[in-house]
This record gives structure tokens, sequence and C-alpha cells, in this order.
């Protein structure tokens, strides 16, 4: 039971603890029994236990027990249970080729693939980061879509670093959301990122695999493994709020300038697009192409075969077919008018979970799109010609669903918190408890000074009793939201928000190295903040409290509740800076 790596095993090991521990239980005790044959006649009450109640007891106290050591055991460099070996593409149906005359099984499972966590950035019905680039297509030949070659450069994770995902030239923009990625078998060797992605980290339990997780960038954007990845692994991703835009353009010889030669495909293109001069204005020639696919063709899972020419079969016969059809179709038509096209296959959408901020993509959200180079003022474009009743979204399921979803859910998080747990979960929960400790105390003190100014008389004690429970369960709150500021008071009492996130700021910057006390000048705060990398978030807490105690300006709800928020960001770990 240790060594298994999926959390079926939670639900044997209940039914093993309910079954085995009772009937071991009595073996033992008529063993002892067993040396005095009067007692086991005449006490037939002996032959009984132990009770349902004693079982259940020791049950509870084993697992109480195990909770705290799992958490404190220090972790290895190297994780003992090593996983399952990777899926393939018999149980996937994602491939490295697309066949325009299949239809891969993986739009049609309900297979659970990735779940994307949402750790910091508000909270949206249509969240941008959704939609996940897996595969870049440029190489067709005979009908299929080769291969991507896997020449580019190496880079890598590593341990305090952050792999960047943007395109080489994009422009730089600060991250919306901070995301946990976690990923099941796919099939295929590539890293899945959303195509708002800036940049990318291993989680702990990969590094403390690898040590370094080496990938290779071609120049399509594509991130190849050179490994082959655990049955279920984690990356931390960076997202901004919108897509990445590609401004480098194609070689000369780049496959994604390779046209059919096909009159079908050059003569639909001229048509749809209504005198548009493809050279001079390659993005509205294309979108034009897209616009007509979408809204002039129909939406079909039919897989039956093709012919001999299945592209121009379905622009001038079938005219229905499902999303890499109409990619397919889209990006070769463009290639006949000499736009370079690429086809990409991922992800847009996912289903969005009942019991917190995260999203399950499943295989019915696999998606294919086009990505047009419309010169260097657009750079690559991204198209979908699908209808829109072909195009996945974002659901949110009903509460019979949400039942189903419990257990997805336990498979993911066995992997993440049991399998996965590592060094810096344990440094990151520590942390945790201390500032929850560090919230408790200044109660305390606080609870204390009450207690000597209010306390004068035998007639207040039942208020006094009423005063300290009122302050135990404010305290029990504290901890539980794991927040000192909870409240709207940021921890210390009596003060107004901006003050009271000013002194937040000078203790955590104490608990750091910096030489401070709550005398300290706004400048030395700023300065000792600066010289601990700290100085954005730093300035506006300092901003905030000096208009508020010298410049008279009272601090809205909204912007108290900005401080909360900067104040968690300064807390928390940040492996990318």
């Amino acid at each position: 039971m240790a060594t298994s790596t999926h959390a079926s095993i939670l639900i044997f090991l209940a039914a093993y603890a309910a079954v085995a521990w009772p009937l071991f239980s009595r073996w033992a005790l008529w063993r002892d029994l067993a040396a005095a044959p009067d007692e086991w006649r005449c006490d037939e009450r002996a032959r009984e236990i132990p009770s349902r109640r004693a079982v259940a007891a020791s049950l509870a106290a084993s697992f109480v027990l195990a909770v705290p050591m799992f958490i404190l055991l220090p972790r290895l460099k190297s994780s003992y249970i090593q996983g399952l070996p990777g899926g393939d593409t018999a149980d996937t149906g994602f491939s490295d080729t697309v066949d325009t005359n299949l239809y891969g099984r993986l739009r049609q499972t309900n297979k659970v693939f990735l779940r994307v966590a949402v750790e910091e950035g508000p909270e949206s019905d249509d969240p941008p980061f959704l939609k996940i680039r897996l595969v870049a297509h440029t190489r067709f030949v005979g009908g299929v879509w080769k291969r991507p070659d896997g020449h580019g450069r190496v880079v890598a994770m590593r341990e305090g670093a952050r792999l960047p995902l943007r395109p080489p030239g994009s422009e730089t923009v600060e991250p919306l959301h901070r995301l946990s990625l976690e990923i099941a078998p796919l099939g295929v060797r590539f890293l899945p990122y959303p195509v708002t992605a800036i940049s990318a980290a291993a989680s702990p339990e990969l590094l403390r695999r690898y040590g370094v997780v080496p990938l290779v960038r071609d120049g399509t954007g594509n991130f190849h493994l050179t490994f082959e990845p655990p049955r279920l692994f984690r990356v931390e991703i960076l997202s901004g709020p919108k897509p990445a835009v590609d401004l480098v353009p194609p070689a000369d010889l780049d496959p994604s300038r390779d046209a059919l030669g096909s009159e079908t495909l050059r003569s639909f293109g001229r048509d749809v697009a209504g005198g548009v001069d493809p050279a001079a204005s390659p993005f509205l020639f294309a979108s034009r192409i897209a616009d007509h696919l979408a809204t002039r063709f129909f939406y079909s899972v039919e897989s039956a075969r093709w012919g001999p020419n299945p592209v121009e079969e379905f622009l001038t016969q079938r005219k229905s077919g499902h999303c890499e059809t109409f990619a397919t179709a889209m990006a070769l038509v463009l290639r006949e008018h000499g736009i370079p096209s690429r086809l990409v296959t991922g992800f847009a959408g996912g289903e969005r979970g009942p019991f917190g901020s995260y999203y399950l993509v499943r295989g019915l959200d696999a998606h294919a799109w086009v990505e047009a180079w419309c010169g260097p003022g657009y750079g690559w474009i991204a198209f979908d010609p699908t209808p829109p009743s072909g195009r996945p979204g974002v659901t949110r399921v009903n509460l019979l669903r949400s039942a189903g979803q419990l257990f997805q859910n336990l498979e993911f998080l066995y992997g993440r918190y049991v399998l996965g747990f590592a060094q810096a979960d344990q440094a990151s929960l520590a942390q945790t408890v201390r500032e929850g400790f560090e919230a408790a105390a200044e109660t305390a003190k606080s609870v204390v000074r009450a207690i000597r100014s209010f306390a004068g008389g035998s007639g207040r004690w039942p208020a006094l009793l009423f005063l300290l429970g009122a302050a135990a369960a404010v305290a029990v709150l504290l901890l539980l939201r794991r927040a000192p500021w909870a409240g709207g008071g940021f921890g210390t009492r009596g003060l107004p928000p901006a003050s009271a996130a000013y002194r937040n700021l000078q203790r955590v910057l104490r608990r750091r190295g910096a030489d401070l006390t709550p005398a300290a000048a706004p400048s030395e705060t700023l300065a000792s903040a600066e010289g601990l990398g700290e100085g954005r978030i730093s300035r506006e807490i300092v901003g905030a409290y000096v208009a508020e105690s010298f410049g008279g300006k009272r601090t809205p709800e909204a912007e108290a509740a900005r401080l909360g928020d900067l104040l968690k960001e300064l807390r928390a770990p940040r492996p990318w800076s």
C-alpha cells in the first residue's frame, strides 16, 4: 500500500482498516485469553471484545498520529515512489501528428488531463489562461501534419529560476495570475502552457526528482520534454492578461510557407476574401477566411474516411468537420496565397470546480486553431475557424456532477500533497504556523492590556469572562483564516487600515533581517525594503500610510482590501524572484 501512486489506495486502506483492524485485535485478545480457559468459558463478553467504540478510537488515534508524522518527517532528496509509466497514444488519443482523415480519441473522452488551480489573481467567467497550447505543426505532408522535428535551443527549469515562455521580442507584462498546472499523461512529450503564460517554474517535487528539468524550445513555441514525464507532474505558471504575440518572422525556407499547389484552395480563398490582397492585407484576408468557415460551414464529429483529397472535399462538398479539419483547411488556404501558417493543438476551455478556484480540463476541451503570419506589424496571430458550436468553453458543474468531481480532485491532490509533499511544502507550512502563533501572541497581549484596564471590581467578572471568550474566538478565527490582518484591522488593534498595513510591513521586514523598530521613519523602512528586494510592494504601503497619517486622507474599503492583498503577496514565498 505504501508504494501505490493512485488515490484509489485510500479507499482500499479505509476498507482494509475497517475489516482487518477489528479482526486482528480480536485474534490478539483471544490469544491472551487462551491461557485462561475458565475465564473464556465463564465470561461470554470476553469473546465479543473489542467493542466497535474501542476499534474506532484506536483507528482515529492511529490516523491522528500518522498525519503529524507524515508532515514532520524529513523529506528525502529523491522521491522513494517513482510513479507509474506515462500513458501512450492508445490511451489518450493525443499524438505528435495530426491526420486529416482521422479524429483523435482524446476529443471524445471525458478524462481529466489538466487541473489548473488559481493560486493568486482575480476570478472571471472566461479566463484567458484556459486556452492552452501544446503542439504547433508546420510540416504538412501527404495529408498529415508531421511531428515537429525537435530542433531548437536547450532551456531548463532550475531551482530558484523561472523559465521564460513568451516569444522572443514580445512586450513585457506584469503577471495577472499565478497558476498551478497539474498535468496527467498526454501521450506526447510536450509541455502544455497557457497562451497568456509569462514564465514557468518546476514544482519542488519535480526538482527533487530530476534536479534540473531540461526542455528544447523550437522556433514555433513548442517545448519538447527531453525526459519521460512522471504520471502526474506540476509546474507553476505566471500568466499575463492577454496572449503574447510572436514577432519573429518565418525563414524563407520555413515549412509554414509550403503550399500544396491546389487550384481548388486558391479559388476558394479568392472567392471568400472578396478582393482583399493577401500580400497587402494578410490579417484582413485571414480574418475573412476564418469568419467564412465559422459561419457558413458546420461542426461535426463525423469520423468517416475521406477521399484522396480531404481538404478540397471538405471545402467543396462536405462543408462539415471537426476542429482539426477547419484549422487544416484554413492553414492550407492561407499558404496557397503566400501567408505562412501553422496548425496548433491544445485545449480551449475547462470545467470550473465548485469547491475552489480551479478548473478541470478534459479531453472534451481539446481543440485546434491556426496561427498565421500577418506581417511585421502584427506578428503571428491566432485564428479560430471552427464554428462556435464546436469551440470548447468554460462550464460550471451542477450538484450531480460535483459529486463526480470529488474523486478526480482527490487523485490530483493525492499526487500533489501526498506523493509530492516536499521540503518547500514543509517550509511553507512552518511559515504559516509561525505567523499564526505571532497573531495569537499579539491578540493575547491586547487581551492582557484590556484586562488590566477593565478589571476593577468583583462585579465586573462576568463581563470579563465574556471578554476573554470573545478574544479567544477572534484568535481562533485569525488562525483559521491564516491572515493576521483579517477583519480589516490587519492584525494591529485600533489602527486605521494603512497604518496597520505599515506596522505589518515593518514586522515582516524585521523577520527578514531589517534593523527596524516601530518608531522607524517611513524613509528608513523603505530603504530597508529596497535592500531586501521588496521595494515595489513596500512603496505602495508606505505611500498609503503617509497619505493616511500625515495627509489626513481616509483610506477607503477598496484600498484597505488592496493593502491586504499586497501584504499577502509580501508574505507568500516567491520562487521566481
